[in-house]
């Protein structure tokens, strides 16, 4: 599974799933898969970065999006 480090890429179903799984604590479900697309790309205009790193400051990006409530 991911490292560290890693960029995410959000067009493998699988990546993500464990992303949402093991560091967000939200069901793998398409619904989540689609928000968190969402939020990356927000993390991506917003930092200014081309790729999102598998690390803690994206996961705290995520907690405080607005659409992070909305994933079951």
């Amino acid at each position: 599974m991911p490292k560290d480090g890693d960029i995410i890429d959000f067009s493998q179903d699988k990546k993500v799933d464990y992303l949402l799984g093991h560091h967000l604590a939200r069901d793998e479900n398409q619904g989540n898969r689609a928000l968190l697309v969402k939020i990356g790309n927000d993390y991506k205009k917003d930092k200014k970065v081309e790729g999102v790193k598998d690390e803690k400051p994206f996961y705290d990006y995520v907690r405080k999006h607005a659409l992070f409530s909305q994933m079951t």
